[in-house]
C-alpha cells in the first residue's frame, strides 16, 4: 500500500521541520515547502498523488487561502488542512466559523497534528469542504 503524501507549505523553519518529522514518524511522505509559490511549483512538479496539502494560512507572499486556490485546478481531489497562529485575521476567523474542521490552530502537538491529518484524510469529497472554507459556496 502505497503512504498518504502531504504537502506541507508553512514558513516558519522550525514548525515546518518538527511538523515534517512527526509526519515521517507516522508514516507519510512529505513534500516540504517554505513559502505558497513553492509549494505551488512543488505540486506542479511532483508527479505522484497529493493527498493532502497542510498549509499555513499566513505566509508571505501568497498565503494559505490563495495558495489552496491555486492547487485546486492541479489536484482537485488533494484534501487541505489549514495551520495558523493568527487568530485575529479575517481569513482565519472564516476558517474558524465556516469549516473548523480545516484549521488546526497553533500551538498544536503531534497527537493533535496527527489525529487532525488522519481526520482530513477520511473518506468523503475535499471540493466541497474547500470551497465552504474560502467563500465559494
Amino acid at each position: 500500500m502505497q503512504r498518504p503524501t502531504i504537502l506541507l507549505a508553512e514558513d516558519d523553519p522550525q514548525v515546518r521541520h518538527m511538523i515534517r518529522a512527526v509526519l515521517l514518524r507516522n508514516g507519510f511522505e512529505v513534500v516540504e515547502a517554505g513559502n505558497g509559490m513553492q509549494a505551488l511549483a512543488l505540486s506542479r512538479s511532483h508527479p505522484a498523488d497529493i493527498d493532502l496539502a497542510v498549509i499555513d494560512v499566513m505566509m508571505p507572499g501568497m498565503g494559505g487561502l490563495d495558495l489552496a486556490v491555486a492547487l485546486d485546478p492541479q489536484r482537485p481531489s488533494m484534501k487541505v488542512l489549514y495551520i495558523s497562529g493568527n487568530t485575529s485575521t479575517v481569513a482565519v476567523e472564516s476558517l474558524a466559523s465556516g469549516a473548523p474542521e480545516l484549521l488546526l490552530r497553533k500551538p498544536f502537538t503531534p497527537d493533535e497534528l496527527l489525529q487532525r491529518v488522519r481526520e482530513a484524510l477520511a473518506p468523503g469529497p475535499p471540493g466541497q469542504a474547500r470551497e465552504k472554507a474560502i467563500g465559494q459556496d
